[in-house]
């Protein structure tokens, strides 16, 4: 295991390497009992740049864990997360409305990759209104989403656990996100 110790206001905070077998290990047991997990990847200095994507596979997901760019922080959620699945269409967004309350952050991610040239990415967008819900969902018109409430990526629990890709000699140094 390599760990970094950082100092924030709480006082410090060890922080995990994606590597760990421990980790790696909990991913693998979540994905046997689970039917899917979803991962927030949000990328270093990068201006806040983030990917959420699903997984049901450990293969896949150890797959996309080697792909990622050092010093990438990895949110794994072990509860089920955007309940709300479908292709949006009229119905999908009345049925959207009446599922999240007006005033609570939401996530809307496209579970289909969107592809220009060589780049592809699962295409996420957030709020807090109504309007913007409506806005995040008539962009992805057509398309397969997933739609929930924010993930609660803040907290490191049983059930939410956060790591980051180590550097080249396997130390963790977390960057601006």
């Amino acid at each position: 295991m390599i760990f970094c110790a950082a100092v924030f206001a709480g006082g410090p905070v060890t922080q995990t390497a994606s590597t760990d077998k421990t980790f790696l290990d909990t991913l693998e047991r979540w994905l046997s009992s689970e039917r899917e997990i979803l991962v927030l990847f949000r990328y270093a200095y990068a201006a806040g740049d983030r990917s959420f994507e699903f997984f049901s596979s450990p293969a896949a997901l150890f797959e996309r864990l080697r792909q990622l760019r050092r010093r990438t922080s990895v949110t794994a959620f072990r509860q089920a997360q955007l309940p709300v699945r479908g292709i949006v269409n009229d119905e999908f967004i009345e049925s959207c409305m009446r599922t999240i309350p007006e005033g609570s952050e939401f996530l809307v991610v496209e579970t289909v990759q969107r592809t220009a040239g060589r780049m592809s990415w699962f295409h996420n967008m957030a709020g807090e209104t109504h309007a913007e819900l409506r806005e995040a969902l008539e962009d992805s018109r057509g398309s397969p989403v997933a739609v929930g409430l924010y993930p609660p990526w803040l907290n490191d629990d049983p059930d939410v656990v956060t790591t980051y890709v180590p550097d080249e000699d396997g130390v963790v140094r977390p960057g601006a996100y």
